[in-house]
């Protein structure tokens, strides 16, 4: 395989990781290991099919298909072939259909075409896949597919051509031959016939028993290759406070990855203290064994409520609902000023641009990407180079292991594992809801490493579940425009841009996820977002409940849907869909709030305050969620409570409305006093 970029070691330890992991079809970590090495250089054929390799393996074709569109190495023609394949097959429109298996076709035959492709089979190449992985399709695996994708064509003569040209290079290709026997009345094609032509005993004089003087493989490790570096660690005390607000970043305009980098300095101040008092006011221990409990009796009430109901639709006390009309549900792409607000958008972004991130001041680097001296650097001269590379080729007894050696190869290993621990760190934060933490911790990868899907979904969900939507959404957009294919932040993206009544992005968004087959819940989110800011009608209910039918293990649709509902006053509605969002997800902080407000619309504050305590429990820093709480118990009288709460609430983050709040409980407070 011609390579023209070159390998780190860092590199080349990632791509042995992924390796084993795929091995081990332990696919998710194969996926995780792939976006690093994807980011280390997105241009090389080798890591971008290895990258789509993870992502085909866990079924999201649709991403695969869109990272190697354009690639034209054989791996990632072969693999986009499959993408095809797998795509039409869940295709909805025949012409679609139709499309994606032509392109495959198309992918094929310029693969079978190239120069790179072995014409002679090298069976010692064949047999020793034992302990060998092949990087370079066959010429008969290529065959066999281009004959499944003439199939689905129905282009029967051209699908039997290839079977067979697939079964005389390699007659072990048992597949070729069964599908050649199916489609045998339309070919003209004798299956017994065939049987004595292909199998055949193998003349020992004829056999090339040999290994293949070519190497299939991305170019050896290389001292002057990207690689991995990082950042220095920033103290919260050196980030600048700055009062601008966040840039309006208009239909997937680029930004650069420093002004992300800055928009860490627009965030709103949240706390990310200790949380010992908290952890003692709600021992964990105390609220596990309760919640199941707790969920019981919500269980009861909505049981009683039920039949309630139906007791008076039963005997005409109220009107039964009309019956649901179904709607045809259709994402439409509306017109759009793309020169509206350019020149203040332009304006904010410039601003921003003047601002340097916020790093520890030591001294002015232009990219960022530098290395952090911690151990003097070891010179590599060009032979010992060389015995690195040669480390990781099947022939391990071919190159002499010494002590220079083994300790580049360590330290790209431990690069790796640096690498990941950031990443992971960040995730963590960002699931214990500590924004201002996991945005510090990411900072210190590289711009390569940084400007990533991945990472900036993480960073987008920290700000998303901290209610500061303004600030999130730069960072869900920017991970959708750079890999539209990383579908994960979607619902959140959605739903911050209706929250915040964009609704031109929204229906952008909308309208670009329509055609991801492999992303249907995420797709059915944010088109019922897209319904409630745009239509304002019943249609996102029933988004939601398509969301929900498609895939009723996850939580988040449930819980959106049950705060339409409790928007109608459909508590009853609200509670059930609660319910089953925390049946899914006992931890989702969301459903627990969600099901608190609709007991608070209903005045039973009681049972309100309690599921309030075990929202805080799980998110302990939701400017909003504290807020709601100080209300309930300012309904209950319990002012002292109520005053903890409020502040708690307003330190995180200034509301007018929860100013008010933190007033009148002044007051209660000051007669009581």
């Amino acid at each position: 395989m011609e390579e023209k970029h070159k390998s780190s070691i860092e590199s080349w330890t990632l791509l042995a990781l992924i390796n084993r992991d795929l091995d081990d079809q332990d696919y998710n970590n194969a996926l995780l290991l792939s976006e690093r090495l994807y980011a280390i250089d997105n241009d090389n054929s080798h890591f971008k099919y290895v990258y789509a390799k993870s992502l085909f393996s866990i079924s999201d074709y649709t991403a695969c298909y869109t990272i190697i569109k354009s690639d034209q190495s054989i791996p990632c023609l072969n693999l986009f072939a499959k993408c095809c394949l797998e795509l039409g097959l869940i295709e909805e429109s025949q012409d679609k259909q139709r499309t994606l298996w032509q392109e495959g076709t198309q992918a094929i035959q310029t693969a079978l075409r190239s120069n790179a492709l072995p014409k002679e089979v090298y069976w010692g190449d064949e047999l020793a896949s034992v302990t060998n992985r092949q990087s370079m399709p066959s010429e008969a695996s290529l065959c066999n597919l281009l004959g499944d994708l003439y199939v689905k064509l129905d282009n029967v003569t051209a699908a039997s051509k290839y079977y067979y040209k697939c079964l005389k290079i390699n007659p072990y290709k048992i597949s070729a031959y069964i599908n050649l026997c199916d489609i045998a009345a339309d070919s003209n094609i004798i299956a017994d016939k065939l049987k004595n032509e292909i199998f055949v005993d193998f003349d020992v004089s004829k056999t090339n028993l040999s290994r293949s003087p070519h190497t299939y493989l991305p170019v050896l490790p290389s001292k002057d290759a990207p690689g991995i570096t990082f950042l220095p660690e920033i103290s919260p005390s050196n980030v600048v406070t700055n009062s601008s607000s966040v840039p309006a970043i208009k239909y997937y305009q680029n930004i650069s990855v420093k002004q992300l980098r800055a928009l860490i300095k627009y965030s709103p101040s949240i706390s990310d203290d200790d949380d010992n008092d908290e952890n003692k006011r709600f021992a964990y221990i105390r609220f596990q064994l309760a919640k199941d409990a707790l969920i019981k009796t919500v269980s009861g009430d909505i049981e009683q409520m039920t039949a309630a109901e139906a007791y008076k639709n039963k005997h005409g006390l109220r009107k039964k609902a009309p019956a649901g009309i179904e709607h045809k549900l259709e994402v439409q792409l509306s017109d759009m000023d793309e020169q509206t607000d350019y020149h203040l958008d332009k304006e904010i972004i410039e601003s921003i641009d003047k601002d340097h991130p916020p790093r520890v001041v030591t001294e002015e680097h232009e990219d960022f990407t530098f290395d952090i001296p911690t151990k003097k650097r070891i010179k590599v001269s060009s032979s010992e180079n060389s015995a690195v590379g040669s480390f990781f080729l099947p022939q391990s007894d071919s190159h002499q292991v010494n002590q220079q050696t083994n300790a580049e190869i360590i330290k790209g290993m431990n690069k790796v594992l640096d690498l990941l621990s950031i990443i992971v760190s960040g995730y963590v934060y960002q699931s214990l809801y500590q924004c201002g933490r996991a945005a510090l911790e990411l900072q210190k990868l590289d711009d390569r490493q940084y400007n990533t899907a991945r990472v900036l979904c993480i960073l987008g969900k920290s700000y998303y579940d901290a209610s500061d939507y303004k600030t999130a959404v730069p960072f869900f957009r920017q991970a959708f425009m750079i890999a539209p294919w990383f579908c994960d932040g979607v619902p959140e993206y959605s739903t911050c841009l209706c929250y915040l009544e964009m609704e031109k992005e929204l229906n952008l968004l909308a309208y670009q996820m329509r055609g991801n087959k492999s992303h249907i819940y995420e797709y059915y989110i944010t088109a019922a977002n897209w319904s409630k800011c745009a239509i304002n009608s019943n249609e996102a209910a029933e988004w939601f409940q398509k969301a929900i039918k498609y895939d009723p293990n996850r939580a988040y649709a449930y819980a959106l849907l049950g705060y339409e509902e409790n928007e109608k006053n459909n508590f009853l509605g609200a509670k059930q869909m609660f319910a089953k969002s925390i049946g899914a997800n006992k931890r989702s902080y969301i459903a627990w709030c969600g099901m608190a407000l609709a007991y608070h619309n209903m005045e039973e504050f009681i049972q309100a305050k309690t599921l309030l305590y075990e929202a805080a429990r799980l998110h302990p820093r939701h400017p909003v969620l504290l807020a709601k709480l100080a209300e309930v118990l300012y309904e209950l009288e319990e002012y002292e409570e109520a005053e903890k709460y409020i502040d708690r609430s307003l330190a995180i983050r200034a509301d007018p409305a929860n100013q008010e709040l933190k007033e009148n409980i002044d007051r209660w407070t000051a007669r009581n006093r």
